[in-house]
């Protein structure tokens, strides 16, 4: 085997065979006997040897097989991947052109934008955009039963989020946004259909990352199927007018990212207008909001090298080198934006292909090596070959990778505004160098691990737990009922995350959300096995009881910290606690509460206690089953907490 060619063949039969005993005891603790006798270990060893025959095939394969091989497993090349990010205008500077110019502007994609200060490479707008300068004086939530919600000073503060659409996010609740331009003449500032034509209004979305979300550079996209799309309304008046969305990176605000509205078909707007949003579907799970504001431009490094001469020599199997390196295009894109061939006759696209041995003499092809930037022709017979003195004019991206990372909260300049533009409140990350062989082999074990069969109850109950965005910060397959026979049927139960102050459960793990949940993971499950995703049982109780304190306390005082050490003990979820969280399928004892109870600083003795089911009977202990969890209703609840009688003493 060439030593160029990358080891494959680095597990033999012997080392598979012990991978597999290892994973014996967790997969089937009831299989013990793991001797050769044994038929399961002479079906393990025929895997193994199979296994390792395909290793060893893939250790010999030529390159071009590799590539095509990985192809058909989704595996293919990529190149330098931008970083992207987004720029904020800075309200706080006295000088910004957010709070200077009056004036709307059209923000062309060729704009350069450059970090103020510090050595980085200069970045580009993501699309034509319009800048209107003004403020939002209005954004309230209406909601489906009538109710309104007004969020336009927790919005400019942006120190704690809001839920937009209520802790429900149906489909019919509706996040209106009124806005006021600075001009008078309104949002076009008196521009001519053709000097707007093609810009986008962009309103930036900040968003509060899920449960134990680490950063918005971390956030994966959801599966399209899990984020409903977003209807947009313009209101003028009396007048609606329906707003096309045509890019949304916020994943239907469930992520930091921008909305972009098309404008074309818009003909004139006053000073004061409304854009009205809802969720055609719902939400998977409520979104959370720090600020919503407009005027937000979606940045990405690098540049576009737009028809780049080269002059065909003629000769056969003709190469060139690109020019500018850091080619950028991603999976299953086309890498050149275009190449054209000006010939005598008039210049004509040539397109291109994976290999010019299967090309005839006349097909307008090339090829490109997309790690090298080399950009190879025909001989006239394999591919047709440009004439002599020709000109091979070539448009393409380029980014410097990982290099045009930013830290968050840096200032900015925008060419074409006087004075600091903005800052980034979140890094600008994403930057990659193009993938190579190796590169390829680490997506490849990457997704080996991330998305693999889910056999066990562990596996399943990690793999809910790490889904994008949805929020699933607890999750159990139940214990099966030994009296229902076993069916094929998986069950797997999950608890939402949910805002401060709000109680598990008191806004429901809702259809669409266990749905999203349920199509991510089912794919992954063994052949044969139907996944059933749920929400947990809850167990609502009540307690009454009569405590007699210690002499001298304060009353108040110690029934406060009842109540905080019985929330404490019976909570359900919590990122921030030193004890752990009620188990499921665990009934609530009426003499453990007791004991509780008694153990807290500055109570005499428990007088009198008892538990109340949710349907008014008194128990002693609160069943729960497999699925479910105990749920204390504190606002039900009574906790009369007295002094002692006069001397009173244990």
């Amino acid at each position: 085997m060439s030593g160029l060619s990358p080891n494959l063949f680095d597990r033999r039969f012997r080392d598979l065979m012990d991978m597999g005993r290892a994973r014996l005891p967790s997969l089937a603790p009831d299989w013990t006997d793991h001797n050769a006798h044994d038929p399961g270990i002479t079906l393990m060893e025929l895997l193994a040897w199979s296994a390792e025959a395909q290793l060893y095939s893939l250790g010999r394969m030529r390159r071009d097989e590799r590539l095509a091989y990985a192809a058909m497993l989704g595996l293919l090349p990529a190149g330098t991947r931008a970083a992207t990010g987004y720029l904020w205008s800075d309200r706080q500077n006295l000088a910004s052109p957010v709070r200077t110019y009056a004036k709307a502007v059209v923000i062309a994609p060729e704009t350069a934008i450059n970090v103020v200060g510090v050595e980085a490479p200069s970045f580009r707008p993501m699309d034509r955009l319009l800048w209107v300068p003004g403020k939002i004086v209005g954004l309230k939530t209406r909601y489906a039963d009538g109710r309104v919600t007004d969020h336009t000073t927790v919005n400019e503060q942006g120190r704690t989020f809001f839920l937009p659409f209520g802790g429900v996010a149906g489909r019919q609740d509706v996040l209106s946004m009124e806005y006021k331009c600075r001009d008078a003449q309104g949002m076009f500032s008196g521009m001519q259909r053709k000097e707007r034509e093609g810009a986008r209004l962009a309103i930036g979305i900040q968003a509060a990352l899920p449960h134990g979300g680490a950063g918005i550079e971390e956030v994966a996209e959801l599966n399209p199927l899990d984020w409903t799309p977003l209807d947009a309304v313009l209101v003028v008046g009396d007048n609606r007018l329906p707003l096309k969305i045509v890019s949304d990176s916020t994943q239907g605000f469930l992520a930091t990212g921008v909305l972009l509205f098309d404008l074309d078909h818009v003909e004139t707007v006053p000073q004061r207008f409304t854009i009205e949003l809802r969720a055609r579907n719902g939400f998977p799970r409520p979104p959370r909001l720090y600020h919503l504001e407009p005027n937000v431009i979606p940045i990405t490094q690098g540049q576009t090298i737009t028809r780049e001469p080269h002059e065909a020599t003629g000769l056969p199997n003709w190469s060139f080198m690109l020019e500018a390196t850091g080619l950028r295009f991603a999976r299953g894109e086309e890498p050149l934006l275009a190449l054209s061939v000006a010939e005598p006759t008039g210049e004509k696209p040539w397109r291109r292909c994976d290999r010019l041995s299967e090309q005839g003499p006349q097909d307008h092809v090339y090829e490109l090596n997309t790690a090298t930037g080399e950009v190879t022709f025909g001989n006239g017979i394999n591919g047709r070959m440009p004439p002599r003195g020709s000109l091979v004019l070539v448009s393409y991206a380029v980014s410097d990778g990982e290099k045009g990372a930013v830290a968050r909260n840096r200032k900015w300049r925008v060419a074409g505004f006087d004075g600091v533009f903005g800052v980034n409140p979140e890094p600008i990350s994403g930057g990659a160098s193009t993938t190579g062989w190796i590169g390829e082999r680490r997506e490849a074990r990457r997704r080996s691990k991330d998305d693999h069969a889910l056999v066990s109850e562990d596996d399943l109950v990690a793999a809910a737990l790490a889904l994008p965005l949805l929020d699933v910060v607890r999750a159990w397959v139940p214990k099966p009922d030994e009296r229902i026979p076993r069916t094929g049927v998986v069950r797997l139960v999950v608890l939402r995350g949910r805002a401060p102050g709000e109680e598990a459960g008191a806004v429901p793990e809702t259809k669409r959300w266990l749905e999203a949940i349920r199509r991510r993971l089912a794919d992954r499950m063994p052949l044969g096995t139907r996944l059933v995703v749920m929400g947990p049982r809850y167990m609502d109780f009540s307690l009454r009881a009569v405590i007699e304190t210690q002499q001298g306390r304060n009353p108040e005082t110690i029934k406060q910290e009842i109540e905080r050490q019985l929330r404490q003990r019976l909570a359900l979820v919590d990122a921030d606690r030193d004890s752990p969280l009620r188990q499921p399928g665990v009934p609530v004892a009426q003499r453990d509460l007791a004991a509780w109870i008694r153990a807290t600083d500055g109570v005499n003795r428990v007088v009198n206690l008892s538990l109340i089911r949710g349907d008014g009977h008194t128990v002693e202990n609160i069943q729960v089953p497999q699925s479910g969890l105990p749920r204390l209703d504190m606002a039900r609840s009574i906790i009369d907490v007295k002094r002692p009688a006069t001397g009173g003493v244990r």
